[in-house]
């Protein structure tokens, strides 16, 4: 039981950090709406490329608790 609940969080943690990471302005906008409109064009785009690394971050980390799950039942 607790495999497969480990496996669906490393996987919605996984669809969360692909979401972040192929469209990082519209996840920006989502959740820290307030804080992007606020930035200059410059900052706009550190702050994206950041956010960009936060859903490969994502990405990895849920990939790398679900196959620890797996490793660990087997």
């Amino acid at each position: 039981m607790s495999t497969a609940i480990n496996l669906f969080v490393g996987a919605v943690t996984m669809a969360l950090g692909l979401f972040v990471t192929s469209s990082p302005a519209r996840a920006a906008e989502i959740w820290s709406s307030q804080r992007l409109q606020r930035l200059a064009p410059q900052s706009k785009a550190v702050f994206l490329r950041w956010y960009r690394v936060l859903g490969v971050l994502l990405c990895l980390g849920g990939a790398l608790f679900a196959l620890d799950s797996i490793w660990t039942s087997a």
